[in-house]
Protein backbone atom coordinates (compact mmCIF):
# COMPACT_ATOMS: atom_id res chain seq x y z
CA UNK A 1 0.00 0.00 0.00
CA UNK A 2 1.42 3.39 -0.65
CA UNK A 3 1.03 6.60 0.81
CA UNK A 4 0.79 10.35 -0.64
CA UNK A 5 2.36 12.27 1.82
CA UNK A 6 0.14 14.99 0.98
CA UNK A 7 -2.68 13.14 1.99
CA UNK A 8 -2.64 14.73 5.39
CA UNK A 9 -5.29 12.93 7.97
CA UNK A 10 -5.43 10.07 6.02
CA UNK A 11 -5.69 6.96 8.47
CA UNK A 12 -4.87 3.55 8.11
CA UNK A 13 -6.10 0.71 10.10
CA UNK A 14 -4.71 -1.91 12.51
CA UNK A 15 -5.58 -2.95 15.92
CA UNK A 16 -6.03 -1.18 18.22
CA UNK A 17 -3.59 1.25 16.18
CA UNK A 18 -4.20 3.48 13.06
CA UNK A 19 -1.23 5.19 11.13
CA UNK A 20 -1.50 8.97 10.00
CA UNK A 21 0.91 10.54 7.68
CA UNK A 22 1.11 14.53 8.38
CA UNK A 23 4.59 14.41 6.87
CA UNK A 24 6.60 15.17 3.64
CA UNK A 25 9.52 13.91 4.93
CA UNK A 26 10.39 11.13 3.04
CA UNK A 27 12.46 9.32 5.79
CA UNK A 28 9.17 8.73 8.09
CA UNK A 29 6.83 8.39 4.81
CA UNK A 30 9.41 5.11 4.29
CA UNK A 31 8.78 4.15 7.71
CA UNK A 32 5.11 4.83 7.54
CA UNK A 33 5.00 2.62 4.55
CA UNK A 34 6.93 -0.29 6.22
CA UNK A 35 4.77 0.23 9.07
CA UNK A 36 1.59 -0.28 7.60
CA UNK A 37 2.83 -3.78 5.64
CA UNK A 38 4.09 -4.92 8.85
CA UNK A 39 0.80 -4.35 10.39
CA UNK A 40 -1.50 -6.39 7.41
CA UNK A 41 -5.29 -5.31 7.30
CA UNK A 42 -6.64 -2.59 8.81
CA UNK A 43 -9.60 -2.90 11.14
CA UNK A 44 -12.12 -0.15 12.15
CA UNK A 45 -11.82 1.52 15.60
CA UNK A 46 -8.44 1.89 16.57
CA UNK A 47 -7.56 2.23 20.31
CA UNK A 48 -4.20 4.34 19.02
CA UNK A 49 -2.80 6.46 16.56
CA UNK A 50 0.85 6.20 15.43
CA UNK A 51 1.17 10.05 13.48
CA UNK A 52 4.02 10.59 12.02
CA UNK A 53 4.39 14.79 11.24
CA UNK A 54 6.88 17.81 11.98
CA UNK A 55 7.76 16.75 15.56
CA UNK A 56 8.74 12.95 14.55
CA UNK A 57 6.33 9.71 15.94
CA UNK A 58 4.24 9.53 18.28
CA UNK A 59 1.62 7.75 19.56
CA UNK A 60 -1.85 9.37 20.91
CA UNK A 61 -5.17 7.94 22.03
CA UNK A 62 -7.86 8.00 19.10
CA UNK A 63 -10.06 10.17 20.98
CA UNK A 64 -7.86 13.21 21.40
CA UNK A 65 -6.04 12.54 17.82
CA UNK A 66 -5.30 16.31 17.14
CA UNK A 67 -2.99 16.13 20.49
CA UNK A 68 0.43 15.38 20.65
CA UNK A 69 1.23 12.24 21.88
CA UNK A 70 4.00 10.25 23.62
CA UNK A 71 6.93 9.94 21.76
CA UNK A 72 10.15 8.27 22.40
CA UNK A 73 12.35 11.47 23.61
CA UNK A 74 16.19 10.60 24.88
CA UNK A 75 16.69 14.34 25.54
CA UNK A 76 14.06 14.10 28.80
CA UNK A 77 15.95 11.88 30.36
CA UNK A 78 17.58 13.42 33.61
CA UNK A 79 21.44 12.99 32.98
CA UNK A 80 22.63 14.58 36.20
CA UNK A 81 25.26 12.58 37.30
CA UNK A 82 26.59 12.15 40.62
CA UNK A 83 23.94 11.57 43.54
CA UNK A 84 21.45 12.64 40.31
CA UNK A 85 19.27 9.98 37.96
CA UNK A 86 23.06 8.86 36.07
CA UNK A 87 24.63 7.96 39.08
CA UNK A 88 26.33 4.60 39.51
CA UNK A 89 25.39 4.52 42.90
CA UNK A 90 21.22 3.99 41.92
CA UNK A 91 20.16 0.68 42.17
CA UNK A 92 19.44 -0.40 38.65
CA UNK A 93 23.41 0.50 37.32
CA UNK A 94 24.19 -1.37 40.73
CA UNK A 95 22.40 -4.04 39.19
CA UNK A 96 24.15 -4.46 36.09
CA UNK A 97 27.45 -3.80 37.56
CA UNK A 98 31.15 -2.22 36.09
CA UNK A 99 30.45 0.68 33.43
CA UNK A 100 32.50 -1.34 31.01
CA UNK A 101 29.81 -4.11 30.54
CA UNK A 102 28.04 -4.38 27.61
CA UNK A 103 24.19 -5.07 27.70
CA UNK A 104 21.49 -6.65 26.05
CA UNK A 105 17.80 -5.12 26.77
CA UNK A 106 15.73 -8.06 25.46
CA UNK A 107 12.49 -5.81 26.03
CA UNK A 108 13.46 -2.79 25.01
CA UNK A 109 9.72 -1.04 25.51
CA UNK A 110 10.17 2.80 24.80
CA UNK A 111 13.91 2.44 25.36
CA UNK A 112 14.46 4.68 28.52
CA UNK A 113 16.01 2.27 30.58
CA UNK A 114 18.76 1.56 27.68
CA UNK A 115 19.16 4.96 26.76
CA UNK A 116 19.79 6.01 31.08
CA UNK A 117 22.49 2.65 30.77
CA UNK A 118 23.75 4.01 27.61
CA UNK A 119 24.31 7.33 28.79
CA UNK A 120 25.97 5.75 32.19
CA UNK A 121 28.69 4.53 30.18
CA UNK A 122 27.24 0.68 28.92
CA UNK A 123 27.48 -0.74 25.56
CA UNK A 124 23.65 -1.20 24.96
CA UNK A 125 22.15 -3.27 22.51
CA UNK A 126 18.12 -2.80 22.84
CA UNK A 127 16.17 -5.26 21.31
CA UNK A 128 12.06 -4.97 21.02
CA UNK A 129 9.74 -7.32 19.08
CA UNK A 130 6.85 -5.10 18.17
CA UNK A 131 7.20 -2.72 15.10
CA UNK A 132 4.94 -0.15 16.45
CA UNK A 133 7.54 0.34 19.54
CA UNK A 134 10.75 0.04 17.14
CA UNK A 135 9.39 2.72 14.81
CA UNK A 136 9.12 5.06 17.84
CA UNK A 137 12.37 3.70 18.94
CA UNK A 138 13.87 4.65 15.91
CA UNK A 139 12.34 8.10 15.86
CA UNK A 140 13.88 8.76 19.22
CA UNK A 141 17.59 7.78 18.30
CA UNK A 142 17.11 9.90 14.93
CA UNK A 143 15.96 13.11 16.65
CA UNK A 144 19.00 12.52 19.29
CA UNK A 145 21.27 12.24 16.49
CA UNK A 146 20.06 15.97 15.89
CA UNK A 147 20.89 17.19 19.87
CA UNK A 148 24.87 17.45 19.56
CA UNK A 149 25.09 17.17 23.47
CA UNK A 150 23.06 14.28 23.88
CA UNK A 151 24.48 12.52 21.11
CA UNK A 152 28.13 13.36 22.22
CA UNK A 153 26.36 11.57 25.84
CA UNK A 154 25.30 8.84 24.12
CA UNK A 155 28.44 8.48 22.44
CA UNK A 156 27.51 5.88 20.40
CA UNK A 157 26.92 3.41 22.87
CA UNK A 158 22.75 2.26 21.53
CA UNK A 159 22.62 0.01 18.87
CA UNK A 160 18.40 -0.86 18.57
CA UNK A 161 17.32 -4.04 16.83
CA UNK A 162 13.82 -4.98 15.52
CA UNK A 163 13.12 -8.31 16.34
CA UNK A 164 12.51 -11.57 18.62
CA UNK A 165 14.89 -11.47 21.28
CA UNK A 166 14.37 -15.35 21.51
CA UNK A 167 16.18 -15.22 17.66
CA UNK A 168 18.30 -12.28 18.56
CA UNK A 169 20.01 -13.04 21.56
CA UNK A 170 22.03 -15.97 20.38
CA UNK A 171 23.32 -13.47 17.53
CA UNK A 172 25.02 -10.88 19.51
CA UNK A 173 28.40 -11.68 20.79
CA UNK A 174 30.23 -11.16 24.19
CA UNK A 175 27.05 -10.38 26.25
CA UNK A 176 28.07 -9.79 29.83
CA UNK A 177 24.11 -9.24 31.00
CA UNK A 178 21.40 -9.85 29.89
CA UNK A 179 18.39 -7.47 31.11
CA UNK A 180 14.94 -8.17 31.09
CA UNK A 181 11.50 -6.00 31.91
CA UNK A 182 8.62 -8.26 31.13
CA UNK A 183 5.49 -6.89 30.92
CA UNK A 184 3.13 -8.69 34.27
CA UNK A 185 0.05 -7.95 34.76
CA UNK A 186 -0.67 -5.37 37.16
CA UNK A 187 -1.42 -5.34 41.00
CA UNK A 188 -4.67 -3.13 39.84
CA UNK A 189 -7.18 -3.75 36.89
CA UNK A 190 -6.23 -1.91 33.82
CA UNK A 191 -9.03 0.67 34.87
CA UNK A 192 -7.60 1.95 37.61
CA UNK A 193 -4.37 2.40 35.79
CA UNK A 194 -3.20 6.37 35.73
CA UNK A 195 -2.89 7.09 31.83
CA UNK A 196 0.71 7.19 30.16
CA UNK A 197 3.23 5.45 28.78
CA UNK A 198 2.75 2.44 30.91
CA UNK A 199 -0.83 1.64 29.77
CA UNK A 200 0.52 2.58 26.23
CA UNK A 201 2.48 -0.17 26.47
CA UNK A 202 0.67 -2.61 27.41
CA UNK A 203 -2.09 -1.72 24.99
CA UNK A 204 0.29 -2.20 22.33
CA UNK A 205 2.29 -5.46 23.97
CA UNK A 206 -0.18 -7.33 26.19
CA UNK A 207 1.01 -8.91 28.88
CA UNK A 208 4.27 -11.48 28.87
CA UNK A 209 2.47 -14.99 29.39
CA UNK A 210 4.61 -17.16 32.12
CA UNK A 211 5.88 -19.67 29.61
CA UNK A 212 7.17 -17.83 27.01
CA UNK A 213 8.78 -15.29 29.88
CA UNK A 214 10.54 -18.22 31.27
CA UNK A 215 11.54 -19.27 27.87
CA UNK A 216 13.32 -15.73 27.19
CA UNK A 217 15.27 -15.84 30.81
CA UNK A 218 16.28 -19.64 29.94
CA UNK A 219 17.91 -17.83 26.94
CA UNK A 220 19.36 -15.10 28.47
CA UNK A 221 20.66 -17.35 31.39
CA UNK A 222 22.24 -19.25 28.55
CA UNK A 223 23.75 -15.82 26.14
CA UNK A 224 24.79 -13.93 29.74
CA UNK A 225 28.55 -14.46 30.70
CA UNK A 226 28.24 -12.37 33.96
CA UNK A 227 24.41 -11.99 34.80
CA UNK A 228 21.00 -11.72 34.32
CA UNK A 229 19.06 -8.93 35.17
CA UNK A 230 15.57 -8.72 36.21
CA UNK A 231 13.05 -5.70 36.69
CA UNK A 232 10.03 -6.42 38.90
CA UNK A 233 7.68 -4.74 40.90
CA UNK A 234 8.28 -4.80 44.75
CA UNK A 235 4.58 -5.83 45.43
CA UNK A 236 5.19 -9.25 43.18
CA UNK A 237 7.25 -12.49 44.05
CA UNK A 238 10.92 -13.39 42.65
CA UNK A 239 10.85 -14.14 39.13
CA UNK A 240 12.68 -17.25 39.69
CA UNK A 241 14.91 -19.01 42.67
CA UNK A 242 18.33 -17.88 44.26
CA UNK A 243 19.13 -14.69 42.94
CA UNK A 244 22.50 -13.51 43.75
CA UNK A 245 21.72 -10.31 44.54
CA UNK A 246 18.87 -7.64 44.77
CA UNK A 247 18.85 -4.04 44.24
CA UNK A 248 15.69 -2.37 45.87
CA UNK A 249 14.12 1.18 44.89
CA UNK A 250 10.98 2.65 45.90
CA UNK A 251 8.67 0.63 43.40
CA UNK A 252 10.72 -2.40 42.08
CA UNK A 253 13.68 -4.37 42.73
CA UNK A 254 16.48 -5.44 40.50
CA UNK A 255 17.09 -9.22 40.53
CA UNK A 256 20.50 -10.66 39.76
CA UNK A 257 21.06 -14.13 38.80
CA UNK A 258 24.15 -15.98 37.87
CA UNK A 259 23.77 -17.50 34.21
CA UNK A 260 24.33 -20.94 32.84
CA UNK A 261 28.08 -20.29 31.13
Amino acid sequence: MSISPTEQGSVYHNPPVAVVVATEDVHLVQEAEQLIKKLGDPVPDPEYIIHFGPRGVDIRSATTKNKNGHRVDFATIDRRTGAGNLSRKQVFPKSIGAPSTTVIDATAGFGEDAAMLALIGYTVVAIEKSPILSVLLRDGLRRAKQNKELWTALGGRLVLIEGNSLASLPTVPHVDVVYLDPMFPPKRKKSALPQGSIQILQSIVGYDPPDKTNILFEQAMQTATKRVVVKRPNHAPFFSDNPVAVHKGKLVRYEVYKPNT
